[in-house]
């Protein structure tokens, strides 16, 4: 299925037609502006799909993250409370990258 491209003047005057073929035919669309995707059309049960897969992906990273942390810890079994400390610096690490200082 291929992705259409469309520029913002033609999805402006045939957004009908082109919401109609994204849901019928699940073919997303990117609309561009001034020759730069800017916005993409895509069935609700993709963009579903798409959440489920940032959840998984930032799941994923927070592990990985967490299991870094807790291997730079001194000693062959890190203890309960450096676990949980490197837990917790790896949270708050995480939501600096996302959303700047706390």
């Amino acid at each position: 299925m291929a992705t259409r491209v469309v520029s913002a003047q033609e999805a402006r005057a045939k957004f009908a037609e082109l919401t109609d073929r994204v849901h019928y035919t699940g073919e997303p669309a990117i609309v561009e502006k001034q020759g730069r995707p800017f916005v993409a059309l895509v069935r609700p049960e993709d963009v579903e799909e798409l959440e489920r897969l940032r959840a998984w992906w930032r799941s994923d990273e927070f592990s990985r993250r967490a299991a870094r942390a807790a291997q730079q810890v001194t000693g062959p079994e890190p203890t309960e409370q450096e676990i949980v400390a490197a837990v917790k610096r790896t949270r708050e690490e995480l939501y600096r990258e996302r959303y700047g200082a706390a």
